[in-house]
């Protein structure tokens, strides 16, 4: 591919982006719930506790699969099963946790927005086991605003995010990214 082509081809992404950023947070609707995770299964929870770069909007993903969008001051939880994650998070740049879940556990991620070119960069941070903000987690879940897919509205924007998330993942899969660890033993 020329150069020329990969650039159009950047610059309609970046205005796809753009346009689905003001409807991306219309796929979320605010809940009361808060998942516990149960044998089967670990929970992973997304927050973002910043309102620094309120704008923003994360689009979160396990691998190919959609998982929400995380806005300031919010959080999202994902139901998932046990074993191997690849979590991806986007805006200006793509930010990796490489994940090994329990099931019966729960695990956090904070999502960090950076000042970055043009727009900003993100940043996924898996809350480990020594971290200062294991003790900030039940603050978390009572005080950030949870959200959940509305599962209705995904499709569209799903289908039109695969290309690019295909060629983060395979980034990944070669080696060519950095990416953070989350470990088995990292649950609250």
């Amino acid at each position: 591919m020329n150069h020329k082509n990969m650039l159009l081809e950047l610059i309609l992404f970046g205005l796809i982006m753009v346009m689905l950023s003001g409807c991306s947070i219309s796929m979320m609707m605010r809940t009361d719930t808060i998942l516990e995770p149960d044998s089967a299964h670990a929970i992973v929870t997304f927050v973002r506790p910043s309102a620094f770069g309120g704008a923003i909007k994360l689009s979160l993903w396990d691998r190919e699969k959609f998982i929400g969008i995380l806005a300031a001051r919010a959080q999202v939880q994902y139901l998932t099963e046990p074993g191997e994650h690849l979590f991806i998070a986007q805006d200006e740049n793509w930010s990796y946790v490489k994940a090994n879940l329990e099931a019966g556990k729960h695990y956090f991620i904070i999502g960090k927005v950076l000042p970055g070119v043009g727009k900003a960069l993100v940043e996924l941070d898996p809350v480990n086991k020594e971290d200062d903000y294991q003790k900030k987690t039940q603050q978390w879940l009572t005080d950030l605003n949870s959200t959940t897919v509305i599962p209705e509205k995904v499709t569209g924007f799903a289908d039109l995010q695969m290309r690019h998330i295909n060629k983060a993942i395979a980034d990944y899969d070669t080696g060519d990214v950095k990416f953070s660890i989350l470990e088995s033993g990292d649950h609250i």
